[in-house]
């Protein structure tokens, strides 16, 4: 008999090398580009093109070439979150220790599925949401998971109050056999994410099936009208409270809310991607109150935490109604009953079996810089931004349209003896204006239908000078608009 041909992989296709080059000497230009002006420039696609390589890769460039290539085409078209004078989406600053900590998550590989596949990374992530879970206010039945982003994590949340509201029978019947007789219903504010409706679209609830609760004049949601609705609504299956709207920054009166919801005997839901982080600062912790009485907690790492992408905790208070659902088994690999630290597996819990060691860089960050240092970095964005509703104040050519509950706020340039219509154009103007020049950035967005000039503040590098900077930068501009 022939034996069989050994196979022998060529010395030139060998992949197991290390990286012939120096990473810190790679990344020093894009870290030394983190604070430079401009924000983003304007380009064109077919721009942006011209500096990438998009033919079909041969295989045959340096890493020295490659990184040349990044480093200099988002240099010349950068959209720099990490600015102190980006103003503009809830987006992660990322802090000095990330680098060194998503190097190591990358190095390490490790599939976070459970205790199994990475016991040091699970009794990491673990210790990590033990950590957020006391920040919430939760007891030590509480459990959670570390997922891509706050989109994901909603979906998973809602997901779960539909387990708990149709019992055992949901996992296999679906939810076409509960929702015959009655809708299931979910109820949020008029002012919640659009990432809810996009769970209930791939949870096949449909949007139609959102009952959208009012807001006050603070553009929190008010529990009188959600006291009518619940009377009113059958199978209501979730509220969505927002501790942090993304518009305005509004923090919906969860402890009312809770109290209807424990009421009604209903699952309460609350997104906290953005506004979470405040929960690390004791002096902004009263403005959470009633979180701790929530089914179901969601907080971004990478918004106000001030971690690099991503990472988005989705907590549960009692983790019974989404181990119903997500628990499950194979040939390749069996389900435990979570009993013992060692067959614990987040997967049961949440929807990804595939899971980036997400939880290292905060670990990391946390032991770093403490608690209750990055809490005060917190507390300083929220200073700023009242700072600047203040100073906002005292110029007659300006009007606050939405003050800061956090770390967000809107205003506008608003000048005597204009119609609406001429104001309108000149804050559109004015925020253009201000991106084009390079070193502030803010978002267009309307309230109450008109366009606003939004300040968001998320940034651990933000100081006082850079709100001044920016309102100096605005009267300038509007001024040589009227």
């Amino acid at each position: 008999m022939t034996a069989p041909s050994r196979p022998q992989l060529a010395p030139a296709d060998d992949l197991t090398g290390a990286a012939e080059i120096d990473i810190n000497r790679a990344i020093a230009p894009l870290i030394e580009q983190r604070y430079s002006s401009p924000i983003v420039r304007p380009s064109r696609a077919a721009d942006v093109a011209a500096l990438i390589d998009t033919g079909f890769p041969r295989g045959d460039e340096s890493l020295e070439h490659l990184v040349q290539q990044i480093t200099s085409a988002i240099d010349r078209y950068p959209r720099r979150n990490t600015h102190p004078g980006f103003f503009g989406w809830i987006a992660p600053s990322g802090l000095p220790s990330d680098p060194l900590a998503h190097a190591m998550v990358s190095v390490l590989n490790e599939n976070l599925g459970g205790y199994w596949a990475s016991p040091v990374g699970t009794m990491i992530e673990k210790t990590v949401i033990r950590w957020l879970a006391d920040l919430v206010g939760f007891d030590q039945q509480a459990e959670g998971v570390l997922l891509s982003g706050g989109s994901i994590s909603n979906m998973a949340g809602i997901a779960s109050a539909c387990a708990n509201h149709f019992g055992p029978g949901y996992r296999e019947q679906g939810l076409y056999a509960f929702s015959q007789a009655s809708r299931p219903v979910i109820l949020c504010s008029r002012a919640a994410h659009f990432s809810v409706r996009r769970a209930v679209i791939m949870l096949g609830i449909g949007t139609d099936n959102i009952v959208a609760i009012d807001t006050d004049d603070d553009f929190r949601m008010r529990p009188d009208h959600l006291a009518e609705t619940l009377r009113q609504q059958q199978n209501v299956v979730c509220v969505v409270a927002t501790a942090g709207t993304t518009n305005t920054g509004a923090i919906d009166p969860l402890e009312e809310i809770a109290a209807l919801c424990r009421q009604h005997g209903v699952w309460l839901h609350v997104d906290a991607a953005y506004g979470g982080g405040g929960l690390m600062s004791d002096l902004l912790q009263p403005r959470y109150r009633g979180i701790e009485q929530a089914d179901s907690v969601v907080m971004d790492m990478h918004k106000w935490f001030f971690q690099s992408l991503g990472g988005s905790l989705l907590l549960y208070r009692d983790p019974a109604s989404a181990r119903q659902l997500f628990l499950e088994s194979s040939e390749y690999l069996p389900a435990a009953v979570d009993q013992e630290p060692e067959d614990y597996a987040f997967f049961h819990i949440g929807p990804e079996l595939s899971r980036r060691f997400r939880a290292l860089p905060f670990y990391i960050a946390m032991r770093c810089y403490g608690l209750e240092r990055l809490g005060r970095n917190v507390l300083h964005n929220v200073q700023c931004a009242e700072y600047l509703a203040e100073l906002i104040g005292r110029q007659e050519q300006l009007e606050l349209v939405v003050a800061p509950q956090l770390s967000i706020l809107c205003f506008r340039f608003r000048p005597q003896g204009l119609v609406d219509t001429e104001i309108d154009r000149i804050n559109s103007a004015i925020r253009d204006q201000i991106q084009l020049e390079g070193d502030f950035l803010m978002s267009a967005t309307q309230v109450y239908g008109r366009p606003v000039l939004r300040v968001c503040i998320i940034n651990h590098a933000t100081r006082a000078e850079h709100v001044e900077g920016l309102l100096a930068s605005v009267l300038r501009i509007g001024e040589s608009l009227i």
